[in-house]
């Protein structure tokens, strides 16, 4: 298999990585740093080197080119691409879009305000007069949300968003509770979560934490994660692929949505590939339409996590939640946001 990998964050390399594995391929990608890099000036680059090259499968992770239609162009001349569509991805990588989406469709969402002035945003504060959560529209790992209780702090965080060349922000209400990951698979029409995880700063990530029960998730299956899928679909904006949704979830059990992911996090992806699953097989099948006939998801049977040691995430397991803390205690790493995590996920 010629395999090109479209993206060049830690997802992008770990599944260059993973692909590697199986000696019969060839993987290309856009990460400078590794074998079989290629560098691509536009779209059309790109589609003449998968001609030239018989490419037979392309991975594109890299949001912006997304939003080009390259997986659509890949599609119209017969190659196989794995991503959503320029429309369907547009709730990943717009927020206020994202919000509205949520808002039309009566999924459960922390009251918000889009702005488009700096001005905007105290004004609104002043009528509020609750703690916010202050957003750049578009999805990005460099500017975090800032968390904003005061109207000096929010006049700061809304001028610096703003002189970063963000045309609008997302005010949010500050939710108090515990920030989990839920990750389906869908293939446009149906949808089926394969993995859960709890998070803290995205540093530290518990996967399949205890305090979130099968109930639970059934609950947001149906309240949250159907209706998204039902959405799209009903107005022809059909999400093939990997779905992110990041949910706060409130001492009562109310999972209020906060956004949307096109591809795993980078704390998360480790855990995903350590299973057993074959990923290429998976994604060629999501887009064949068959692949909840041809794979079951079944849940780990480990306890595992996931930590951010300066540049590097380690994924660790053990098979207990006293051998996990054993083995952690063993190892050479700051350890304070995991604790400081700990407290949030027993609350």
């Amino acid at each position: 298999m010629r395999i090109l990998i479209l993206g060049s964050d830690y997802s992008a390399k770990k599944f260059y990585s993973f692909f590697r594995k199986d000696k019969e391929n060839i993987v290309f990608t856009t990460i400078p740093s590794l074998a079989n890099y290629i560098n691509f000036e536009n779209a059309q680059d790109i589609v003449e080197f998968c001609q030239a090259n018989d490419i037979n499968f392309v991975l594109i992770i890299d949001k912006d080119l997304i939003n080009e239609g390259i997986q659509e162009t890949l599609s119209s001349i017969g190659i196989t691409a794995f991503s959503p569509s320029i429309d369907a991805i547009a709730i990943c990588s717009s927020k206020s879009y994202a919000k509205k989406f949520m808002y039309k469709n009566k999924i459960l969402t922390p009251k918000f305000q889009i702005i488009e002035k700096p001005q905007a945003a105290i004004d609104y504060f002043k009528t509020v007069q609750i703690a916010q959560a202050l957003k750049p529209d578009y999805n990005s790992y460099q500017e975090c949300p800032q968390f904003c209780e005061t109207q000096n702090q929010v006049q700061k965080t809304a001028f610096k968003l703003f002189s970063n060349d963000n045309k609008r922000i997302v005010m949010e209400d500050y939710i108090e509770g515990k920030n989990i990951s839920l990750w389906v698979l869908s293939d446009g029409y149906n949808a089926k979560i394969i993995g859960t995880s709890a998070k803290y700063q995205n540093n530290v990530a518990l996967f399949e934490p205890d305090f979130i029960t099968e109930e639970l998730k059934e609950k947001i299956f149906n309240e949250i994660i159907m209706p998204t899928i039902n959405a799209l679909s009903s107005q022809d904006e059909e999400y093939i692929g990997i779905l992110g949704f990041d949910i706060v979830l409130t001492s009562d059990n109310k999972a209020y949505l906060i956004g949307y992911n096109s591809f795993f996090d980078d704390i998360d992806v480790d855990f995903y590939l350590s299973s057993n699953f074959d990923w290429l097989k998976i994604f060629e099948s999501t887009i064949i339409g068959d692949v909840f006939q041809k794979f079951d998801f079944k849940q780990v049977d480990e306890y595992m996590l996931t930590i951010r040691q300066n540049e590097k995430i380690h994924l660790i397991s053990a098979k207990t939640k006293n051998g996990l803390e054993r083995y952690l205690s063993e190892l050479d790493f700051d350890l304070s946001e995991y604790f400081e995590a700990k407290k949030i996920w027993n609350s």
